[in-house]
């Protein structure tokens, strides 16, 4: 009766394990732009980098700037940044090695300059004014 308890109480923590490593990347691929921006953010834009997408959000004339890692690459050390700027000379930007994004930037302007990269893959673009 003991060795049945033992197996049964090995069965339940590796259950358990399993379910909690299913659940973060399950948590993990969840994200999306919106949810990282906000309520109200509707995607803009977007530039594909292979193994991430930034994307250039908006509400109103406020825009939101985040890059997500996607497929294998989520949980992966490699370097994402996100940013954005102005012609008056203002910029922002989140880099870093994150496993999921980078962002979110949010900046109050109808004109911005905004990108992101994955590795050393970079791309960055001007919004129409």
């Amino acid at each position: 009766m003991l060795k049945s308890r033992a197996a049964a109480v090995g069965v339940a923590s590796t259950a358990l394990a399993l379910g909690a490593t299913l659940g973060l990347a399950g948590t993990a691929s969840a994200a999306t732009p919106q949810g990282v921006c906000g309520s109200g953010y509707t995607v803009r834009g977007s530039h594909n980098l292979g193994n991430a997408t930034v994307y250039l959000l908006r509400n109103g004339t406020t825009a939101c700037i985040t890059t997500l890692k996607t497929g294998s690459a989520i949980g992966n050390s490699v370097e994402i940044g996100a940013w954005i700027g102005d012609e008056t000379g203002y910029s922002r930007a989140d880099v870093g090695k994150f496993g999921t994004y980078a962002g979110p930037i949010k900046y109050n302007s109808s004109c911005v300059f905004w990108g992101g990269h994955y590795g050393s893959t970079s791309w960055y673009d001007k919004t129409p004014c």
